[in-house]
């Protein structure tokens, strides 16, 4: 049973390649939000991808991703934070699709036209977010697309969710290739040629072991490890943040709230419930007015 990780490496060539095995953690998604395969994959793919984007570990980075297609899917929200925690859920998690024409799950149809939002955080800086069209929604293409274009980083994404008949999780996982200034270009050409040999990651996953996926990734080439997490779903809510978002609420809808003996509200990524008071709502408001308001 592979356990859910995400590695680094770096290649003395002049490449920085990233590793995330996710299996669990996208069968945790599935099971909470009862997704259909179309929506396991895309959701799968996208939490994977932004695990490998939160590549600063030092400094605990984060990375927000939000696909705005204009597919069947809806919306398909993921937050990767302190480079191996993540969550994810998408709008329209039951929607289901026929196979495409090469027989595999229709996730660029699933997603659609439109935008993908990308949001990085660290330790370091501010938040700050790019917008680029969503080049074919299969997920992969689209974060290499915005890594090229918006970081000027050319860049290689595999990423990959393998969902059996009865809609269950066999493997998740993806790998990540970035070239540095001073790269060497054989050194490019070495790992597109590693990559054609490996396949689709989670056809690897499946008929490899670990350490024979990196031998394969990392032939021809000096590859030292930088580091290794493990991967977790995790998430972040709490009755103190929805309170706090409560308090930010027009006036009008405060008091509409009030008016209930009880309020209920549902965490989109994990379908927690938290269940306030009248009076619970009452002391946040009054808190937030202060004694000076």
């Amino acid at each position: 049973m592979w356990k859910d990780s995400i590695k680094h490496y770096l290649a003395h060539e002049g490449l920085k390649i990233s590793v995330a095995y996710t299996t669990s953690a996208v069968a945790r998604a599935r099971a909470l939000h009862d997704l259909s395969p179309v929506a396991t994959a895309a959701l799968g793919r996208a939490m994977t991808g932004a695990l490998l984007l939160a590549t600063d570990f030092k400094n605990q980075e984060g990375v927000s991703i939000r696909f705005d297609g204009d597919g069947p899917l809806g919306k398909v929200f993921v937050d990767a934070y302190e480079t191996n925690r993540v969550r994810g859920y998408v709008e329209n998690g039951q929607v289901d699709l026929p196979l495409n024409e090469h027989g595999k799950l229709d996730v660029g149809q699933a997603v659609g036209q439109g935008m993908l939002y990308v949001t990085r955080y660290s330790l370091l800086r501010q938040p700050y977010q790019s917008a680029i069209e969503i080049h074919s929604g299969e997920i992969a293409e689209d974060l290499a697309y915005y890594l090229t274009l918006s970081e000027q980083i050319p860049s290689a994404v595999s990423l990959g969710v393998m969902v059996s008949g009865d809609v269950q999780v066999l493997a998740a996982g993806g790998i990540l290739v970035e070239a540095m200034p001073d790269r060497d270009e054989e050194a490019l050409q070495q790992i597109e040629a590693n990559l054609v040999k490996l396949g689709p990651i989670t056809n690897a996953m499946r008929t490899h072991t670990e350490e024979e996926i990196i031998e394969i990734l990392s032939h021809g080439l000096h590859v030292d490890l930088l580091a290794e997490k493990p991967v977790l779903w995790e998430c972040t809510c709490s009755s103190e943040k929805f309170l706090t978002a409560l308090k930010t609420i027009p006036k009008e809808d405060q008091e509409a709230l009030l008016q209930e003996d009880k309020t209920e509200l549902v965490c989109h990524y994990c379908e927690r419930k938290y269940v306030f008071t009248k009076d619970e709502l009452a002391a946040a408001f009054a808190e937030k007015e202060g004694p000076n308001a």
